[in-house]
């Protein structure tokens, strides 16, 4: 047997067993059934019939288990939607809800999370700058080279 205290409310959990009530035959001679005859196991005083079989707080007890229950779907709902949050193949990170949501609008992806893209962004940018730098220094000794070459011819 649970007692929940809190919020105005205190409420006996009999884990789904039943209420004991009891009175004796000279009290539902001299009285009826349905006066203050009726002694509920576990509380004290005379009830009546109803009285005695309700539980008067039972309607807050029932919605803060609800809630609990609710709260504890909830965050089993988050679990399983982490647990099959996609990763980085690379690096294994969990993706961003804005990375995810892109990987799930697009038909082709590169399976690759946000710094490591950025990672494949700057290196591409290093080796097109490198190139780009070594096809200029070609061009430049070549035009060397050619006047240079303009030279010796014009002396002679």
């Amino acid at each position: 047997m649970s007692t929940y205290w809190g919020d105005g409310t205190t409420a006996r959990d009999y884990h789904r067993a039943l209420p004991v009530v009891a009175t004796t035959l000279p009290l539902l001679r001299a009285r009826s059934a349905g006066a203050a005859v009726w002694r509920r196991f576990g509380r004290p005083g005379w009830h009546t019939l109803t009285d005695a079989l309700d539980n008067p707080d039972g309607d807050q007890l029932l919605a803060s288990q609800r809630a609990a229950a609710d709260q504890a779907r909830r965050e089993q709902q988050a679990a399983e939607r982490e647990a099959a949050r996609p990763a980085c193949t690379r690096c294994a990170a969990k993706f961003t809800d804005e990375r995810w949501a892109e990987k799930d609008r697009t038909v082709w992806d590169d399976g690759l999370c946000g710094s490591c893209r950025q990672a494949d962004a700057d290196q591409r940018e290093r080796r097109e700058a490198e190139e780009a730098a070594e096809q200029q220094r070609a061009v430049e000794a070549a035009a060397a080279e050619a006047e240079r070459g303009c030279i010796w011819w014009r002396r002679s």
